[in-house]
């Protein structure tokens, strides 16, 4: 099917609209492309760049079939105008809508190991390594002395910050609507739900959501949309598991899945399967996440000692992104140790350990 495809981003100072054709073996030919480098311009700049690129096409909104918008790491006044514009193009037009990261759309059009940085202003930057195109670790944000190039030989974002690292530097400063395009693993699943990486906290919280007590309890089957939610939040890159496979998940036999909940609302959960037939039982974790917004507060380790006491003192297994640093730290503090090294292990090209707890007598 050929697809006549949108593609915005605001995720940097760059405001980009673009429209990409997508022929039926799934090649990619840019139609039009309108750009304004301008950090505080967001708002005022999106739609004109959007109208400019449909007319510099001969096209209309009616002859678009999808859209393509990043969903950052960026600041949250720019990121927000480009998501909510994709959502309301998605919207009025009845087509589906792509959520990508933003560094994912500079790092898929690089070769070997490459670094890819962008301002994420307080002398911080956001950063995410690729291997021939496909991220192998980050979106993560911190002062650009803090971020480990590992073998990276090559550097591409911005142009303030790539200087930073001593690489040679690659001439993609910013998210092209090539790039934007090429970013999408799954053209039959569109994103569900658009999440924006902030990757911070909010500088203001609400007293009440900090002070309220977080219960642990069963995971149900009418809570696989909100875990859904939190995956494409917390593993946008490693294939998070939709809605459909929660439910599956929930109601299995020898599974048990946990929540964590502050009222109603699911912002922790996990699960853990036990495998084989007969004694001695071993288990394997499925999965473990926190809601960003109450992370740091012991939710983790609460979910993963429930997984562990259904375990029982049986031998437990579990995979998990070898840059993945506090997970790591967390299980080994229980007593997990690496076992292996499983190469591209995730959709997008990351490694991961595995670990095992041994069994308890």
């Amino acid at each position: 099917m050929t697809r006549m495809i949108l593609t915005i981003d605001t995720a940097t100072p760059a405001v980009t609209a673009g429209l990409v054709n997508l022929d039926q073996a799934g090649r990619p030919t840019v139609r039009a492309e309108r750009v304004t480098v301008d950090a505080r311009a967001h708002a005022e700049r999106l739609t004109p760049n959007v109208l400019g690129a449909l007319a510099d096409a001969g096209r209309s909104m009616a002859d678009v079939t999808a859209v393509v918008v990043g969903c950052g790491p960026g600041p949250f006044t720019g990121l927000r105008v480009g998501m909510a514009s994709a959502a309301a193009y998605g919207h009025a037009l009845g087509i589906p809508v792509y959520g990508v990261c933003s560094l994912d759309a500079i790092g898929v059009r690089t070769t070997e190991s490459t670094l890819v940085v962008t301002d994420a202003r307080r002398r911080e930057v956001y950063w995410a390594r690729y291997r021939d195109g496909a991220r192998v670790a980050g979106p993560a944000v911190c002062a650009p002395a803090v971020v480990d190039p590992a073998d990276a030989v090559l550097v591409a974002g911005s142009p303030a910050h790539t200087e930073l690292f001593g690489l040679p530097a690659l001439d993609i400063a910013y998210p092209t609507p090539a790039g934007l395009v090429a970013a999408v693993r799954d053209w039959d699943h569109p994103t569900a739900s658009l999440v924006p990486l902030y990757l911070r906290r909010p500088d203001a919280k609400p007293p009440i959501a900090a002070a309220a007590p977080v219960l642990l309890g069963a995971l149900v089957p009418g809570d696989a949309v909100r875990c859904a939610e939190l995956e494409a939040q917390l593993f946008g890159g490693d294939d998070p598991w939709p809605a459909e496979a929660f439910s599956r998940a929930i109601g299995a036999r020898d599974h048990h899945y946990v929540a964590a909940r502050v009222g109603n609302t699911v912002v922790g959960y996990g699960g853990i399967a036990r495998l084989g037939r007969t004694p001695p039982f071993e288990y394997e974790v499925h999965t473990i996440g926190v809601d960003k917004a109450h992370q740091g507060r012991g939710i983790g380790r609460r979910l993963l000692a429930d997984l562990l006491e259904y375990a029982d003192g049986g031998v437990v297994h579990l995979e998990v992104r070898t840059d993945n640093t506090p997970a790591i730290a967390l299980y080994r503090d229980v007593g997990f140790v690496e076992t292996g090294l499983r190469k591209r292990y995730y959709r997008n090209g990351a490694d991961a350990y595995t670990m095992r707890r041994e069994g308890l007598s």
